[in-house]
This record gives C-alpha cells, sequence and structure tokens, in this order.
C-alpha cells in the first residue's frame, strides 16, 4: 500500500501550526504517510496583525498552552509577531533542493523555541547556511519574488475547499477527508486508517 498523502496547509507564525507539526512527526512513527506542507499566508499586512498584546492573542495564547500542555510539546511565546512572507519564501526555497522538511522545522523552532524574528533577513540567511545553501541564491530568490506566485496558489487551493483558517489537513489518495485546526493526534490518525481503507476497495 503506497503512503497516505497528508496536505497541510499552516504559516511559521501561526502557533497552532507549530503544534501541528510536532504532531505529524509522532504520526509518522505510527503510520505511513506522505506529509506535504503548503503554505499559507495568514497577514500579508502588518495592518491586519493583531497587537501582541491584545485580548484576542493573549485568549488564543492560552488555547495554545492548553494544547501543548495536553500533547506535551514545548512553545514559547513569541515576543513580537512577524509578517511570514519571507520565512514561506524560504521554505519553498529550500524545497527545491531537497531540504524542505529540515528548514520548515527550523523556521518553526526559531520562532516559537528560540524568540528569534523571523521576519528579519539574516535569521532566515542563517537557516539557510545551516542547510549548507547559498544564501545569496535565495536573496535573489526574495528580490525577484521567484515563490510568490507558489504561495498565492496554495491560498487559492485552500479557500477552494472552503477554508481560510491554518492548520488545515486533506488526509487521503482516493477521497480527500478535511479536518481545519488542530485535533487530537487519534482523531488524525483515524482518518489516516479510513484512506487506508479506501486505498483497499
Amino acid at each position: 500500500m503506497p503512503p497516505i498523502d497528508v496536505t497541510i496547509y499552516s504559516d511559521y507564525i501561526c502557533p497552532f501550526c507549530f503544534l501541528a507539526n510536532e504532531v505529524v512527526k509522532r504520526i509518522k512513527q505510527n503510520y505511513e504517510i506522505n506529509a506535504i506542507w503548503r503554505p499559507f499566508e495568514l497577514h500579508p499586512v502588518r495592518l491586519m496583525m493583531p497587537d501582541i498584546d491584545s485580548d484576542y492573542i493573549k485568549m488564543a495564547w492560552l488555547n495554545v498552552q492548553r494544547l501543548a500542555s495536553e500533547n506535551a510539546i514545548e512553545i514559547n511565546l513569541p515576543s513580537n509577531l512577524c509578517l511570514s512572507r519571507k520565512a514561506l519564501e524560504t521554505a519553498e526555497f529550500a524545497r527545491d533542493f531537497g531540504v524542505f522538511d529540515a528548514c520548515h522545522d527550523l523556521i518553526f523552532h526559531a520562532y516559537f523555541l528560540e524568540g528569534k524574528n523571523i521576519e528579519e533577513d539574516e535569521t532566515l540567511l542563517d537557516i539557510i547556511r545551516n542547510l549548507k545553501l547559498d544564501p545569496d541564491q535565495l536573496k535573489q530568490s526574495w528580490k525577484n519574488e521567484t515563490y510568490l506566485e507558489v504561495i498565492k496558489a496554495s491560498i487559492r487551493e485552500l479557500h477552494s475547499v472552503g477554508s481560510s483558517a491554518v492548520p488545515t489537513f486533506l488526509i487521503g489518495n482516493k477521497r480527500q477527508r478535511i479536518l481545519v485546526g488542530l485535533h487530537p493526534q487519534t482523531t488524525i490518525e483515524n482518518v489516516i486508517l479510513k484512506a487506508e481503507a479506501d486505498l483497499e476497495q
């Protein structure tokens, strides 16, 4: 049986996406899945972003902490909210060189564990250097907006299935089932089992 396709739409400034990334890593230990991470830019401009000290963020963070505790995942509240386009572009750049998963983890960890500003060029360039890729090539891709259409196309894809929230999971090879938001690991695994059953029919 081929691996089950699990497409996850996410953004690097979304704490629920960080938690989803850790949950997916655990699921990979139990099931043969093909995890496909797709970019979704939550806040294209700063005016759309809530303030880090707003009641909305404080209430959301309480929910994040509860889910993190339930799943035994370490996460820290960032000191500032970042625009994520360059981080998303950086991950797509890494994908072209076959090191997406490593870059994906490093960006998430930089923001939610190390407290780094993933909007700053040097943070992202350091990640690319750690991956033994050419930082000058990355800077040129930013300048040329090489991966902007990839991000826009991914956003359109998610909207086409009726969601504008991240993380959103599309699970299955023959028939795709959708899960919006971070669900318990057992729930995601049960949907994977249904997708496996689809392949046996």
